[in-house]
């Protein structure tokens, strides 16, 4: 429980970021909404101009055209779709993919030195900070700065540089949950309101905050899910005092009793403990359950059944298949009551996409080399000894009274339901998956129907996303190998 010391300082010494700060600063200037200017729109820009961050911005020493798009990059309604780091012969960076088909990349100032660049065209050619680059600094600029804020902000490219450069480590330590606080900033910090995203995940009343506080705690216990953890902790009374909410040799269950009746500390806590830790930590859980079914498969196989491990073919499947849908139900309740951000969602894909790849290799008879002796009757299906024939293959017949999960298309079915920005960065590795089938089918055999489902959704999602689109917005994603994927054959 020595994490939950952490926690505890953390708490006390919470910084308030600039963001914070600005909601309480005077609005003036230009409005980060306002009219953008030149050749970005009509109106001349003003100055100084306020971003949506609540943070203004000194124009005064910029030429009318990088003033124009200093306006209107600042006043744009982008997202960012996600956030990684990548290694490339430059050395690393931080792409912050927007809901445009450019990336904004911030390059580690150590190996590298002070640059920032973006994909979009109108930088390529003019080597000129774009209005993409612009919006992004106004955003990181307000989330990830704790010191005092300015009257105005700088805008040349100097400036920019050297100030996001400045933030690439406070990058890294805020990645998990950093798409989903430069979205909630764009989308509400530029209100006179207070901070809604802070309402919206605020329940109002006590009771409606256990499960929160729960899933919050639960992140320090690494084998514990949070529908299974603090099933004893129980709610202090409305009426008792905080004096009272301290339980002895228990910090957990003491925090829970300050958070679930103290509104102040939950959101703390709430601020620390973001949508998106939990959820990682919760899938990750769950993908350590898996990886945990086929180790005690693989020492079944060796050792034989004993008292603690009878996990045979068709128990570890079913052990799967319920992991699959526990994933999938977390994952549809998450999104449903919070926002998770897409390096979250695109997480789930690869935890699905993962196990579905390890079915896959594991296509053989598994008690062809055993040394212990094996009862068995002379009707044993042969799926029963194949994993990969158990699951993909040739999977059991179920009767219709059986769970749907139990009678979907392993995995293949969930991801068929999941938005294609989820699991399209996983399509080389569903096109390998897919070849791999291929070869496990005799010439003479249909391909199963997991072949068939999986090659149709490639397939829909290439067509997709190469047709022409006459909208700026559209995405446009990129697959390794355009060529290969048409090349490829109908089941």
């Amino acid at each position: 429980m020595n994490s939950f010391q952490h926690l505890s300082r953390a708490l006390e010494d919470m910084p308030t970021t600039r963001s914070q700060r600005a909601r309480g600063h005077a609005r003036g200037g230009a409005r980060g909404r306002g009219g953008p200017a030149g050749p970005h729109g009509s109106a001349p820009p003003t100055n100084p101009v306020q971003g949506h961050s609540g943070l203004f911005y000194n124009l005064q020493n910029m030429s009318p055209t990088s003033a124009a798009r200093a306006t209107t990059g600042i006043s744009a309604d982008f997202f960012v779709d996600r956030v990684r780091r990548h290694e490339s012969e430059r050395g690393a960076y931080f792409a912050f993919q927007l809901n445009r088909p450019v990336s904004v990349r911030i390059y580690n100032p150590v190996q590298q030195g002070q640059d920032i660049e973006c994909t979009c065209e109108e930088f390529q050619t003019t080597r000129a900070i774009c209005i993409h680059i612009y919006w992004l600094f106004d955003g990181l600029n307000a989330l990830l700065d704790t010191s005092t804020a300015s009257a105005t902000e700088a805008l040349s490219r100097m400036d920019i540089v050297t100030r996001a450069s400045a933030l690439y480590g406070l990058i890294g330590a805020q990645l998990p949950s950093l798409p989903t606080i430069l979205n909630a900033t764009h989308d509400e910090l530029a209100s006179d309101s207070d901070d809604a995203v802070e309402a919206i995940l605020t329940p109002t009343f006590p009771d409606a905050r256990a499960d929160q506080v729960r899933d919050m705690l639960s992140v320090f216990e690494p084998n514990t899910l949070p529908e299974e953890f603090g099933q004893d902790f129980t709610t202090p009374p409305p009426d008792e005092t905080p004096e009272n909410f301290y339980v002895p040799n228990s910090l957990a269950m003491t925090v829970y009793r300050l958070a679930v009746r103290d509104e102040s500390v939950f959101k703390r806590l709430r601020r620390v403990m973001t949508y998106d830790i939990c959820a990682n930590a919760h899938f990750s859980k769950l993908r350590a359950r898996a990886r945990e079914a086929f180790g005690r498969l693989d020492s079944y196989i060796e050792n034989g059944p004993s008292e603690s491990n009878e996990q045979d073919i068709p128990r570890c499947a079913r052990a799967l298949r319920s992991i699959v849908n526990q994933i999938c139900q977390i994952r549809n309740l998450r999104t449903a009551t919070g926002p998770l951000s897409p390096t979250v969602l695109t997480r789930v894909a690869e935890i699905l996409v993962e196990i579905l790849q390890e079915v896959c290799n594991r296509n053989e008879d598994v008690y062809y080399r055993i040394d212990w002796e094996r009862e068995v009757g002379d009707d044993e299906p042969e799926k029963n000894r194949n994993l990969y024939a158990y699951l993909i293959d040739d999977p059991p017949r179920f009767p219709s009274s059986t769970p749907a999960w139990m009678r979907e298309t392993f995995i293949i079915d969930r991801l068929r339901q999941m938005p294609a920005d989820e699991w399209r960065h996983l399509i080389e590795r569903l096109t390998s998956i897919l070849d791999q089938i291929r070869e496990y089918t005799p010439d003479e055999d249909e391909p199963p129907l997991a072949y068939t489902k999986l090659e149709r959704m490639i397939q829909d999602y290439t067509a997709h996303a190469f047709e022409p689109s006459s909208s700026s917005v559209q995405r446009r994603p990129t697959l390794g190998d355009q060529r290969e994927t048409q090349r490829r054959r109908l089941g």
